[in-house]
């Protein structure tokens, strides 16, 4: 091609006003089409670039960005097929958005694609889309909007027709849309007064322009009589004038019968608070004015009811600064719960201010998570508080008065201890100084007695016989008392007693008193308990030798002893039972013979001194226990000792 022509080609190629490209196929092994070599580029084309030198080169090298687009595989189909075709596309990213329509067309071996840039009318086109999707997807909405909610949604022309009916509504008229739009009030099933109503408020609203709004009640196809809440607004077009008439109308059915719930929930709540007999009132608002307060209430702050929609402290001005004032505020500000007993609160009844003392119970009333008032409660205790008072006064005086009283009980006991302990010692002495003019008495006699030996009966020798008895019997009188009186020391600190060893040694002691009568004692398993063992020893040894003591003539005396473990209250006892064979006594005696010093029979017939039983009792009731005697004259004696099988600890 000459090179006039050539420039002159490209000229005119270069003004075409839409980008104009050459390419050549590059075939693989196969023959198959894999790439261009790009033979010439005009001007608009060569804008879009940035690199000039292209000619020879690839066209995926020089256009990088067509690779995800699929343009490449497209030219090699038409280059294939020999069908020409029309492809768009967009090209986003680095500062880049374009959309491009590329024509091409096989002419031989060669591929001709034209280019044209149509950004302005694709994007015109994408905002028209997009606006025709908002406005599609406003009227889903509105549709959806309208169609499910419960409230009734229409709208009138100005010839009182309707042109529009949600779903709720048709549904309350049973009907469907092509049955109910363009059809008047009368077509619809409403009523002539009804019907009336709203054609005459649809024709104020034109004159006015203004929204109507009103309550009406009418029956519903499938739920009855309904009350309804109803908003009619006038429809403007741009030169200001009324084109039509919306309107909404609300079932409040259920939010009236709540109310009148409410109000009878109300009534019943003032009716409470009325008849109970606790003084009771009821606050409101930042300025907690009384709403509500009973008879009680009134009394005891001294007011009238008057007193309702004024503030408490209008009332109670003395309150101010109190505590009692702050924990009202605290429970009115923080919603905190507050409950005291015997509150001290300074106030008037309509006279001076005085002191009472009241229970108190303030609770927040709660309204849709806020608080907007306050229940109090208030007892007056002050008659209860002030006799308690009066009470705990006599009782510490009566307090100290024991004090006083038990410090001279210890002082006494101190004494009484001392005169226990100086009698003791006196007992001691006395029986010691006793005996020694005793011992002295028999060793006389003694001593008589051999000057007599061998001589002829003499008056004399019967006299020292009785001097030997009568100082046998006061030496025997000696140790009684000395035993009496240590038995009402301390008992020894207690050890476990096997009474079966305590009866061994008794009969070993005995001995000599059992050969002569023919005397015995039976027992067997008796308890091991713990007690002193001299003590113990010392009571079944008097118990004993009273059975030989005092057996009847010509029989032989026969002393059984059992015993059994009772529960009490305060514990084990062993119940240990004597019974002997002997002359027994008169059972009104019964108690008396327990006394010190008491005699039932003749001393010349019974030798003894009258302590034995009388020791027997003071061991047992120093042990814890108990004793009790029982008989007849002639039909033997029967004695019953408790004794407890654990000595409890004395207090120190």
């Amino acid at each position: 091609m000459p090179t006039d022509n050539t420039n002159l080609f490209q000229t005119v190629f270069d003004s075409a006003s839409n980008g104009i490209a050459l390419l050549q196929p590059i075939y693989d092994g196969q023959g198959r089409v894999t790439d261009f070599s790009i033979l010439l580029l005009n001007a608009f084309v060569l804008n879009w670039m940035d690199e000039v030198d292209y000619k020879g080169k690839k066209y995926t090298d020089v256009f990088s960005k067509v690779k995800p687009t699929g343009v490449l595989e497209e030219f090699i189909e038409i280059m294939e097929t020999g069908i020409t075709r029309t492809i768009e596309r967009n090209y986003a990213g680095e500062g880049l958005n374009h959309w491009f329509r590329y024509t091409a067309v096989k002419q031989n071996d060669f591929l001709v694609v034209t280019i044209e840039d149509i950004s302005e009318r694709k994007q015109a086109e994408i905002s028209l889309g997009n606006a025709l999707e908002i406005s599609e997807k406003q009227e889903r909405l509105y549709d959806s909007i309208t169609n499910n909610t419960p409230d009734l949604v229409y709208v009138f022309d100005l010839g009182y027709k309707f042109t529009y009916a949600n779903k709720a509504l048709l549904d309350m008229w049973g009907k469907s849309a092509e049955d109910a739009i363009g059809r008047g009030l009368r077509d619809n099933g409403y009523e002539e007064w009804h019907a009336r109503m709203h054609e005459n408020e649809i024709d104020e609203i034109i004159r006015t322009k203004k929204p109507i709004r009103g309550t009406v009640s009418f029956p519903h196809a499938e739920l009855g009589s309904r009350v309804y809440d109803y908003i009619l607004v006038p429809v403007i077009d741009e030169r200001g004038n009324v084109e039509a008439i919306a309107g909404t109308t609300r079932d409040i059915t259920e939010i009236k019968q709540a109310e009148k719930k409410m109000q009878v929930s109300q009534s019943r709540f003032r009716t409470v608070i009325d008849q109970t007999p606790a003084p009771t009132l009821v606050l409101m608002g930042d300025d907690l004015v009384i709403e509500q307060i009973n008879v009680p209430m009134l009394q005891m702050i001294g007011q009238g009811e008057d007193a309702i929609g004024r503030p408490l402290i209008e009332l109670l001005p003395e309150l101010k600064g109190s505590y009692i004032w702050e924990q009202v505020l605290k429970v009115y500000h923080e919603g905190k719960h507050f409950d005291h007993p015997e509150v001290l609160v300074s106030h008037s009844r309509g006279g001076d201010i005085e002191d009472f003392y009241y229970n108190l119970s303030y609770r927040p009333l709660m309204e849709d998570g806020e608080i907007i008032g306050m229940i109090q409660v208030a007892v007056d205790v002050t008659e209860h508080v002030n006799a308690r008072k009066k009470l705990e006064e006599s009782e510490s005086r009566y307090k100290k008065l024991s004090e006083t009283l038990e410090q001279q009980v210890n002082d006494r006991t101190t004494q009484l201890q001392r005169s226990n302990q100086d009698l003791q010692q006196f007992a001691h002495v006395a029986s010691h100084d006793l005996k020694e003019p005793v011992r002295k008495v028999k060793m006389f006699a003694s001593r008589l007695e051999k000057e007599l030996e061998g001589k002829p009966e003499q008056p004399a020798t019967q006299f020292i016989e009785k001097i030997n008895v009568a100082a046998d019997r006061m030496s025997t009188m000696i140790d009684g008392v000395l035993a009496y009186s240590t038995a009402n020391a301390d008992m020894q600190i207690p050890e476990m007693v096997n009474l079966n060893d305590v009866m061994k040694s008794i009969e070993i002691d005995l001995e000599v008193a059992l050969h002569k009568t023919g005397g015995q004692i039976h027992y067997r398993d008796l308890p091991t308990l713990e007690g002193a063992p001299v003590l113990l020893y010392q009571l079944f040894y008097n118990l004993i030798n009273n059975s030989i003591k005092f057996s009847r003539t010509g029989t032989q005396p026969i002393i059984d002893i059992s015993s059994e473990i009772v529960s009490k209250d305060s514990g084990d006892f062993a119940q240990i039972t004597l019974k002997d064979n002997g002359i027994g006594f008169d059972p009104e005696q019964a108690e008396r013979i327990f006394e010190a010093f008491t005699r039932l029979n003749s001393k010349d017939k019974y030798e003894g001194t009258g302590l034995g039983l009388s020791l027997c009792k003071k061991i047992v009731e120093r042990h814890g226990g108990t004793i009790a005697a029982k008989g007849n004259a002639g039909q033997g004696a029967v004695f019953v000792i408790g004794l407890p099988m654990m000595q409890k600890e004395k207090d120190s």
